[in-house]
């Protein structure tokens, strides 16, 4: 029974150790997708390689699903540079050499104000974290 108990315990938290995060992690995680975006909004195909593996798969709000068969850079349209992006409600939770980022991005241009529910899947490579998946879901207005 004793020993029951204690393989249940490690068990426990074995998961809770692995679902836990610390602020460095978070900080880390926010200032990449950041950086991210800014190398989307103004057109640098080549860090956004640098960023993310081979085999990155988004999932567009609209539900298209976007799979990356090329390197981005020379092929990356350029958007608005202008465009100010806002993470909030964030959570990372870490798996070993994976990290999820949820939360709420907010997306502004001149024209445009957005909000997306967003998961964010990073992984580590070669000691660095990089984007594998991401998914956004349209936040509807409230009423």
């Amino acid at each position: 029974m004793y020993s029951a108990i204690l393989i249940v315990f490690s068990l426990l938290s074995t998961a809770l150790m692995a679902q836990g995060t610390d602020g460095k992690l978070r900080s880390e995680l926010e200032a990449l997708h950041a950086k991210w975006f800014e190398a989307f909004d103004s057109g640098d195909g080549a860090t956004m390689d640098q960023m993310e593996m081979e085999n990155l798969a988004l999932v567009m709000p609209t539900g298209e699903l976007w799979v990356k068969t090329e390197p981005r850079a020379g092929n990356q349209a350029k958007l608005d540079p202008q465009t100010k992006r806002t993470l909030s409600d964030v959570s990372v939770r870490r798996f070993g050499d994976t990290a999820v980022l949820t939360g709420i991005l907010t997306s502004k241009t001149a024209k445009e104000n957005e909000r997306e529910a967003t998961t964010v899947v990073f992984v580590q490579s070669s000691g660095k974290w990089k984007i594998a998946s991401a998914q956004w879901t349209t936040v509807a207005p409230a009423k």
